[in-house]
């Protein structure tokens, strides 16, 4: 998954250095001005912010929601007081980070909060023989770990978030590259060649469509049965 994030203070340059060293994707600007277009133009599965960002003179919650009904907004603040919470929380935020807290109970409350709005309850995805786990950033295959470079994880993991939805190359593009340094897109074609490759001991119990033209789509058997009953 991709957060976008405001790096607009120390404990949010901090947070940025802890998700990264988690290998989460991150499009990170230290310009909060510039979040409505990250917002409007990127792929990006959460937005986290300073809580000293929005308001009366800084972003209106209201407004980023607009913007995006989909996208869940993180929160973050030091020693957050019960009223501010629940003031921010009716007004739009899907969750309030404590800053003083663990970092590794942010990383994890923000991918908790990041999945249940793609619709997974669990860091777990699993069909048939494939298993993508979200904490670990491993894939297994009937049991047996697959060799995935970080940009075929990342491509396989966008892909089984979205089972049976056509996913174009731009998405891609914009989810794994960030919107900087993208390569020419026909670059997806290798890897999903090689991502072919990985799963094709499942027999066909899972495997990746090519839409000639338009872009991929993730297929399983059991997503099948989901969809034909």
């Amino acid at each position: 998954m991709r957060y976008l994030i405001a790096e607009t203070n120390w404990t949010m340059m901090t947070l940025a250095a802890d998700l990264a060293a988690n290998g989460t994707l991150m499009t990170r600007t230290d310009r909060p001005e510039d979040i409505e277009h990250f917002m409007r133009h990127g792929e990006a599965d959460l937005l986290v912010l300073a809580a000293d960002q929005v308001g009366p003179r800084g972003m209106s919650l209201a407004t980023l929601r607009r913007i995006s009904t989909e996208m869940p907004i993180a929160l973050v603040s030091d020693r957050p007081q019960p009223e501010h919470i629940a003031h921010w929380l009716e007004a739009g935020a899907d969750c309030v980070l404590d800053a003083t807290r663990p970092p590794e109970e942010a990383v994890v409350t923000l991918q908790a909060v990041a999945r249940r709005c793609l619709g997974l309850s669990v860091p777990q995805i699993l069909y048939g023989p494939l298993k993508v786990d979200l904490l670990t950033r491993k894939a297994h295959l009937s049991g047996c770990p697959l060799k995935l470079s970080p940009k075929l994880y990342e491509l396989l993991e966008y892909l089984t978030l979205r089972p049976g939805q056509l996913v174009t190359r731009a998405e891609l593009l914009s989810h794994i590259y960030g919107l900087e340094n993208e390569p020419d897109a026909r670059v997806f074609d290798v890897y999903i060649c090689n991502l072919r490759a990985c799963l094709q001991a499942s027999s066909g119990a899972v495997d990746i469509e090519t839409v000639r033209g338009s872009g991929f789509r993730f297929t399983a058997a059991d997503v099948a049965a989901a969809v034909a009953a």
